[in-house]
């Protein structure tokens, strides 16, 4: 599949089925993420997967979006940010490097026919806290990860024509 056609076909679940992703296909896609750029070649990133039950409802608890209630894996997308910290202390590495490492995942989730929901507004302490990460790291997103219930755009998602972004 082309990359053009990976892009268009993106979207974000209203409700995942009851089939879970298989341990093969989670590592392949965190495998895409690996391969994404980063400062310096830096790979800050770290992801924490999370499938069981308890440490599945808590995070979707804290990720507050419904469609997170019926993941069967939810990824913490973590980075440690002292990693680059030489270049600038004005320049939050982590906070670019791991979206870019979101991009890959999702688009090698696409291509696996894996759907992928993503949040930023969680409690961070909390989610460093449920996954164990080590001190001083930083929460950057939760993706769920699963198989969509309806491949059908929801009615927020029509996407802007280019006109309109440019």
């Amino acid at each position: 599949m082309i990359i053009r056609q990976l892009i268009s076909r993106m979207k974000e679940p209203a409700r995942f089925d009851a089939r879970p992703v298989d341990q093969g296909t989670i590592m392949s896609i965190l495998d895409a993420a690996r391969l994404a750029p980063s400062a310096n070649n830096s790979q800050i990133w770290r992801f924490f997967i999370i499938r069981d039950d308890a440490g599945l409802r808590r995070a979707a608890t804290l990720a507050v979006k419904p469609v997170f209630s019926g993941a069967h894996t939810i990824i913490a997308a973590c980075a440690d940010p002292w990693i680059v910290s030489k270049r600038g202390a004005e320049q939050p590495f982590f906070m670019i490097d791991v979206p870019i490492a979101l991009a890959h995942i999702s688009l090698m989730a696409q291509e696996a026919g894996v759907s992928v929901s993503t949040a930023f507004d969680f409690d961070e302490a909390e989610i460093i806290a449920l996954v164990g990460a080590p001190r001083g790291y930083r929460a950057v997103a939760l993706i769920a990860l699963g198989y969509a219930e309806d491949d059908r755009l929801r009615s927020d998602e029509i996407r802007s024509d280019v006109a309109r972004v440019i």
